[in-house]
């Protein structure tokens, strides 16, 4: 794998290491802590993006709408470390 693809590759994945760890942190504060504070909004602004589009599709296609779990959130994090996956065995 040529230098620079090697480097775009790893970069991706610690973007996406870091992004599913304030997913982790965003659940588990939900859970024990008000959503109101500093933190709390941070990791929302920095995680929501990458929510939004599936949580948009299944509204649109009425999926998991009666779910009392956020839904679109679980399979973000699938997604995401399906996408890890797939990029670390590019690299290895």
């Amino acid at each position: 794998m040529p230098e620079p693809l090697y480097v775009l590759v790893n970069f991706v994945i610690v973007f996406l290491d870091v992004l599913s760890l304030a997913m982790f942190l965003r659940a588990i504060i939900s859970w024990f802590f008000a959503a109101d504070g500093k933190f709390s909004r941070f990791l929302y602004v920095l995680t929501e993006p990458a929510i939004m589009p599936l949580r948009k599709l299944f509204a649109k296609l009425n999926w998991f709408q009666s779910s009392p779990m956020d839904l679109s959130f679980t399979f973000t994090f699938f997604l995401i470390f399906i996408i890890q996956s797939i990029l670390a065995s590019f690299v290895a």
